[in-house]
């Protein structure tokens, strides 16, 4: 992977169909062979040990301090308004694309990808994106679940709610794909990135909700900016992988 790259704001949806190959090649004479790609959303690292560094007046002290700390994910879902690809093939531009993908179960890595017909030949200068909008239902961006287990040994639940717009890029590297193999890409989110710089005494401290703690735009809205500008460093693009259909 080349690199990624998130930018929180709106972007306007441009594309209609549910899943579609919008090529922006033309004229072509002859219909060309067709095969799969592909793209799988996922998250992994499910437990992490969280620093201990005290808190005060919303400051870190300490910040080597090592902790016993930890949160394991158990439950992470993603409502993902449109996945987009761009990339170029015999000089032209070709983008595939989709939208509302719902209900996401990132830690199922079982799940098929999301997939499109694409024409067989040699794709280069890859960018796929990830495009998140701001809920006023249910169906927010991205929930994630778990269990915060303090240093003192509590178990407590946790709740991580991210309910803003945003854009996930990733480059990737260039591919050929033929009729008798498809190809994939993961899109990793490393859990374990969530909570970087934000100390277990924070998290002990925070509100909770009917015994949990949520961390959203509203509750523990402190501790809910930092984890934003985490999702910066924790979602990975990786390298298409060949399979044979």
């Amino acid at each position: 992977m080349k690199k990624n790259l998130l930018n929180l704001g709106v972007a306007a949806l441009v594309c209609t169909a549910l899943f579609s190959s919008c090529s922006k090649e033309k004229n072509a004479s002859t219909a060309a062979a067709q095969t799969e790609m592909g793209f799988q959303l996922t998250a992994d690292n499910q437990q992490t040990t969280v620093g201990t560094n005290a808190v005060t007046d919303g400051r870190e002290v300490n910040a080597t301090a090592i902790s016993t700390a930890s949160i394991k994910w158990t439950s992470v879902i993603a409502n993902v308004s449109r996945f987009k690809l761009e990339a170029k093939r015999n000089g032209k531009v070709t983008e595939i694309t989709t939208k509302n993908v719902s209900n996401l179960d990132l830690l199922n890595l079982n799940s098929s990808p999301i997939t499109a017909l694409v024409d067989t030949g040699h794709y280069r200068e890859i960018e796929v994106k990830i495009l998140l909008v701001k809920s006023s239902g249910t169906d927010i961006p991205l929930t994630a679940k778990g269990t915060f287990t303090t240093a003192a040994g509590a178990a407590v639940p946790i709740e991580f709610d991210y309910n803003d717009n945003a854009i996930i890029k990733g480059e990737l590297k260039d591919v050929t794909v033929d009729a008798n193999t498809g190809v994939t890409s993961k899109i990793n989110l490393h859990l374990n990135k969530l909570l970087t710089g934000i100390p277990s005494t924070m998290l002990d401290q925070a509100t909770r909700t009917n015994g949990t703690i949520v961390i959203n735009s509203t509750t523990n809205a402190a501790i809910y900016n930092r984890v934003i500008i985490n999702i910066f460093l924790a979602f990975e693009a990786h390298e298409f992988e060949h399979h044979k259909k």
